[in-house]
């Protein structure tokens, strides 16, 4: 089922991550909601 989400991703001191991309991956098949959330960037990217 394809969901949209959109918005601004920020970092811990609250600025917008510039050039980032979201990838959300399943570990399971569950009914339930998203648990747990990793974040990393890619400073050469910038």
């Amino acid at each position: 089922m394809p969901v949209l989400i959109s918005g601004v991703l920020k970092d811990g001191t609250g600025t917008p991550v510039q050039n980032c991309t979201i990838q959300l991956k399943a570990c399971r098949t569950s009914t339930t909601v998203v648990v747990n959330t990793v974040a990393s960037e890619n400073p050469d990217d910038a």
